[in-house]
């Protein structure tokens, strides 16, 4: 697998599979890091479409998502995520003042959340991106790395890639700039190391970090695993007469039907169909092509998506898998609700129904 993909205009561009990690590997294809899109050009955009891009996390100042929008912007095949970090990525003056910029970046509670669920939640492979690609994308990168166990000497020497793959954006700045700070555009390995140097003094590790800026615990694990190996089930809330379809497990809980996709599944519609007749016998179709995803880690190094329809049986009669389902009990919505044993199946069913009353 490649790490850097090249590009026309895009700069900086590189996939964060590869490193040893407390799982074992990170895996390409999922997370990536890069410089602007805004200047990419129609080849650029299609390449990212053909690696299978479907998330950009936009992390630039205000002014520059204003003036100079991604050229994947409206562009349906991606979902951008236009968001900012803290001070919207102030340019430091010093050494010193470099490694409180990156410090202040990470420590504002609401905006870095919000970067880190987006990672967690988007759909994959997704790539964050600010300017260069370098300090605001570095700094939660280099987190998010932390947090899947990835040694920190491979972390930095990540980070020190950014500059030689930096080459035109440097030297623009250095031409038509020329009074931007040095600080900023030569490479210090000791850099990043002082800055975490401080990070650890305040929160102790990269746990205690996300709960810091409010990540809950489940969302935690997810990050902490987020760069291993991705998984992806569907499954449906089935409906017949106002009820809905819950299966007891041969492992002792509730839930609603889900499984993962196999190869020759030719669709997630067709994977959703497809668990509710093997583990149910029930034969059903779907009622509509919205759907409600949660995305979690069920075990180390797996990072798994979740995808729900909304299905309505053609009858009651019910046929339990017997390798998996002890028992399929028809309840009314309140009461399913009530009897799953997970909170993201009962998020599930409670917009299962809002989704059924409006159709």
């Amino acid at each position: 697998m490649l790490r850097r993909i090249p590009f026309e205009k895009i700069e900086n561009f590189r996939d964060l599979g590869g490193y040893s990690s407390f799982y074992g590997e990170t895996q390409f294809g999922v997370v990536f890091r890069s410089g602007t899109f805004s200047d990419a050009t129609s080849l650029d955009v299609e390449t990212l479409a053909k690696i299978g891009i479907k998330s950009i996390i936009d992390i630039r100042d205000d002014k520059s998502k204003s003036e100079k929008p991604d050229k994947t912007l409206n562009d349906s095949r991606f979902m951008s995520y236009l968001l900012s970090v803290n001070g919207n990525g102030r340019v430091p003056q010093n050494a010193k003042d470099q490694i409180v910029s990156y410090l202040e970046m990470l420590e504002e509670p609401v905006q870095a959340r919000k970067i880190f669920l987006a990672l967690a939640h988007c759909q994959k492979p997704c790539v964050i991106h600010c300017v260069a690609g370098k300090d605001r994308t570095g700094c939660f990168i280099a987190v998010l790395m932390l947090a899947n166990g990835v040694p920190f000497h491979d972390v930095n020497a990540d980070y020190m890639l950014s500059f030689p793959y930096l080459t035109r954006l440097t030297a623009e700045t250095r031409k038509n700039h020329p009074d931007f700070p040095k600080v900023v555009l030569e490479p210090n390995a000791r850099f990043l190391e002082r800055v975490f140097d401080s990070f650890f003094k305040k929160y102790g590790d990269v746990d205690e970090y996300f709960s810091a800026i409010g990540i809950s615990d489940d969302d935690i694990t997810l990050l902490k695993n987020l760069l291993g190996r991705q998984e992806k089930s569907c499954g449906a809330v089935v409906f017949h007469d106002g009820k809905i379809l819950v299966e007891h497990m041969k492992l002792g809980h509730y839930s609603i039907t889900k499984g993962h996709v196999e190869s020759f599944d030719k669709s997630d519609e067709d994977t959703a169909l497809r668990e509710i007749k093997e583990e149910t016998g029930v034969s059903a179709s779907l009622l509509s092509k919205e759907t409600f995803s949660i995305d979690y880690s069920p075990s180390l190094g797996i990072a798994k998506r979740v995808i729900f329809y909304v299905a309505e049986a053609k009858d009651d009669k019910t046929k339990p898998q017997p390798e998996e389902v002890s028992a399929i009990y028809w309840l009314s919505p309140n009461d399913a609700i009530r009897t799953v044993s997970h909170d993201t199946d009962k998020h599930a069913i409670l917009w299962a129904c809002k989704v059924k009353a409006e159709l």
